[in-house]
């Protein structure tokens, strides 16, 4: 806020609570400025003008946002109507006030009439009692001429005072000529057959007069004496016994009425006291008025304000649902649809009010029980409560009979004591379709990794295969060169001695027996050793077939495997491409219990891991006799755990890697070396296997790939 409009509000406040003072001291200058009514109106003033500038300023500060065109028209009307009441019930309360102001006023001059009347009465009473009093005669107190008939109408005192008799009307007359002033009560004893004439009635006291003739005991009215007003008390002077001194000749009795006395109370000074608390009033009361037609308006405009708030929360939260591309639905506690947006309308094939009131029956082909609900086959509140905050699988129900897949989310809410189910659906028909596109995209690709990893087993069951079948080759070539050979030593032979076997001596038939012999000797030679090594070579290619049968057999259920079986096999399948390369290191344990298993998987990953160990020694460049490939496996009781370990000295896995090496399609290998899914596919199949798979590795130094088996129970 400005310093300006500070200074302005403090002034405005300063003037409402010097405004009532101010007023005053020019009206009545004799009222003191800092009169306790000053103080405390001028308190109220300046509250009430901090309020209104509160008010003014939260007004100035509304939010700019909103539309005034969508206030509510039943609110300014119910303002209205307010401030129409509270301004009928402040003119009442005002009026109520100013009469009963009016009415203290005129109860207070009315008391102090009776007072001076029953001050007067005991005066007359007294005298009268005493048959009045002697009293000097002076200028002003002269003999009564209408008590001459009495002997004692004038007597003088031994020491020669003249004194006249001084009944009680005169003596009463004279004490009200004494106070009468503009600010004093007025006497006047009179009747209606006065000895004196200036005890005559005037009008008004002749009609209260008459009045008591005609039984009334008391007239009091406000009446305007000299242009002034005056309360105007009278009642009627009963005779008494000693009355008759003075008024038998008049032919009054005792008890007989025969006149009045009348009390006159000057209301000029209560009627000022009276305006001035009437003002005071009327103050209050309009300050009241304002206040109350104030707190009317901003409360009103307050409240239209924050309806159109709501309003335009509703109109875009409704906006928002309607727009969902998901469906939503709306629940009473009795599991009743009580609103639907456009997305599950269209979902369902349904007309938004054709469906409310209905229950999710209607819509859903799977009931509650199917998702593991205890509460019976309907969808009421009680199922909707079990189900809220879990993402079910179900199968929907569109209005034309067919069904299709959808996901559905309960959540509650309370409204007081009203309890609202939200419904979130989602139609997965095109998700499930994607799904079983990336499924089948999926399985190519990892068919296609497996071909990666059989391509490089097959290498390397070729080059194992091939050796032995060479040797066979090379011995049956051996063979057959030996036997021809000897067959045409043989054949050579007679044509050398070509003679008449009778004409040969003794020792040529001995060379002819040894040749004989030697050519059975050379081919019996030839052929124990050509099948000692085939022998050999065939058994080499037997245990490569063992195990790449073993490694191809494919079980559709998990069933015991023997790790350290799988590991050789690996070895074997994996032995061509290492031995010339690098060293290998076998520490299996004996004795290892079984596992639950499928071995071609598990042999998979474990020619995975060596063949991506083996890559990594290489790409360290090392030598044959420093390259060095450890594989271990061991058994730990208490875990009832077996850990298989790949250990290898190659160039090692940076750290900031090493959490997304079994993330699908990564790799660092150069491209056609491979496409990123070996160790995701092995990290798949060891969980797969209830197992663990994790990495330790030293940029450098080296990588240790520690595989971990839940043993199979006995």
């Amino acid at each position: 806020m400005k310093p300006g409009k500070i200074i302005t509000y403090i002034i405005i406040v300063i003037l409402a609570g010097n405004i009532n003072a101010l007023i005053d001291t020019l009206l009545h200058p004799e009222i003191d400025y800092f009169d306790t009514e000053h103080l405390i109106l001028g308190a109220f003033m300046m509250t009430f003008s901090i309020i209104i500038i509160g008010l003014f300023e939260s007004r100035r500060c509304d939010d700019p946002d909103l539309d005034p065109s969508s206030s509510s028209n039943r609110i300014h009307r119910v303002g209205l109507v307010t401030g129409v009441v509270w301004t009928i019930a402040l003119i009442c309360s005002l009026a109520w006030n100013i009469d009963q102001q009016r009415k203290q006023t005129l109860k207070i001059a009315l008391n102090e009439a009776k007072t001076v009347y029953e001050k007067d009465h005991l005066y007359y009473r007294w005298a009268t009692g005493h048959h009045g009093v002697f009293v000097p005669i002076t200028e002003k107190t002269k003999p009564n001429p209408y008590l001459k008939h009495l002997p004692e109408y004038k007597i003088m005192t031994t020491g020669g005072m003249a004194l006249t008799l001084a009944n009680p009307e005169y003596m009463i007359r004279q004490v009200y000529e004494m106070q009468t002033g503009s600010q004093g009560a007025l006497g006047h004893i009179t009747s209606l057959d006065p000895i004196r004439p200036e005890n005559a009635a005037d009008p008004w006291e002749t009609d209260a007069l008459n009045a008591f003739e005609n039984g009334t005991t008391e007239v009091n009215s406000v009446e305007d004496i000299n242009g002034k007003p005056y309360l105007r008390l009278m009642r009627p002077l009963i005779t008494e016994t000693g009355c008759l001194r003075c008024h038998a000749q008049q032919g009054y009795d005792v008890g007989d009425i025969r006149g009045g006395v009348s009390v006159s109370i000057p209301l000029t000074p209560l009627l000022a006291i009276s305006e001035k608390n009437i003002a005071t009033y009327t103050i209050v009361h309009l300050l009241f008025w304002l206040l109350g037609i104030l707190a009317t308006f901003f409360g009103s405009n307050s409240v239209s304000r924050s309806i159109r708030r709501v309003e335009m929360a509703e109109a875009r939260t409704r906006l928002v649902i309607e727009n969902m591309l998901d469906g939503v639905i709306t629940l009473n506690e009795l599991g009743h649809i009580e609103s639907i947006n456009s997305a599950a309308s269209q979902m369902f094939g349904y007309a938004q009010q054709n469906v409310v009131g209905l229950t999710m029956d209607s819509l859903l082909e799977t009931g509650p029980e199917e998702i593991g609900e205890k509460q019976g086959s309907s969808w009421d509140g009680n199922a909707l409560s079990l189900a809220k905050g879990s993402l079910c699988e179900l199968k929907g129900k569109r209005a034309n009979g067919t069904s299709f897949p959808l996901e559905l989310n309960v959540s509650e809410m309370s409204f007081g004591q009203k309890k609202v189910f939200i419904v979130m659906l989602r139609d997965n028909t095109q998700r499930k379709k994607a799904e079983n596109a990336l499924f089948d995209s999926q399985k190519q690709i990892i068919r296609q990794e497996k071909l990666v990893s059989l391509g490089t087993m097959v290498a390397g069951i070729a080059h194992e295969i091939n050796n032995p079948a060479q040797a066979i080759s090379f011995s049956m070539e051996g063979l057959k060169m030996n036997i021809g050979y000897i067959r045409e030593l043989i054949d050579a032979l007679p044509s050398c001695l070509d003679v008449d076997p009778s004409l040969l001596t003794p020792e040529c038939l001995k060379l002819k027996e040894k040749v004989a012999e030697l050519r059975l000797d050379l081919v019996l030679l030839g052929i124990n050793d050509i099948a000692e090594r085939n022998i050999e070579s065939i058994g080499r290619i037997e245990h490569i077939i063992t195990s790449t049968k073993r490694m191809a057999h494919s079980d559709e259920e998990f069933a015991p495997c023997d790790v350290n079986t799988i590991v050789n096999d690996a070895i074997t399948l994996t032995h061509s491409q290492i031995k010339y390369s690098m060293n290998l290191e076998k520490d299996l344990a004996p004795n290892l219990p079984q596992i639950n298993g499928l071995a071609q998987e598990l042999g998979q990953v474990f020619i995975n891991m060596i063949i991506n160990a083996m890559d990594a020694v290489e790409s360290k460049g090392l030598s044959k006799k420093e390259a060095l490939i450890k594989i271990s496996t061991s058994y730990s009781p208490q875990e009832h755990a077996i850990e298989v370990r790949f250990e290898d000295n190659g160039i090692g896995i940076m750290p900031e890697i090493q959490d997304n090496i079994f993330d699908p399609f990564f790799t660092t290998k150069g491209v056609g070396k491979g496409i990123g899914l070996g160790l995701n596919l092995c990290h798949r199949i060891v969980e797969a296997h209830d197992g663990e798979i994790k990495v330790d590795s030293t940029v450098g130094v080296g990588t240790t790939f520690i595989l971990t088996f839940k043993a199979a129970r006995c």
